[in-house]
């Protein structure tokens, strides 16, 4: 019976373990994919567009949209 407690708790404790870290290093994986870019002044600005008045016109007629699945056999 004991060891059947400390199996359950051990893996228990894994379990908790395991839920506290998987957000740690989702955090940790996007700061260092997707790093912090600050503006720099004077570079990206917001211009309002007076000549641009209408919606231009597409270029292409149609769109084509792609989906390869590679993990099928």
């Amino acid at each position: 019976m004991s060891s059947r407690r400390n199996g359950i708790l051990s893996s228990s404790l894994l379990l908790i373990a395991a839920n506290l870290l998987i957000p740690v290093a989702i955090v940790i994986f996007a700061t260092g994919f997707f790093p912090y870019k600050p503006l720099l002044p004077g570079l990206a600005e917001y211009e309002p567009l007076d000549d641009y008045s209408e919606t231009p016109e597409a270029p292409f007629d149609k769109l084509v949209f792609m989906v390869v699945d590679a993990l099928r056999r």
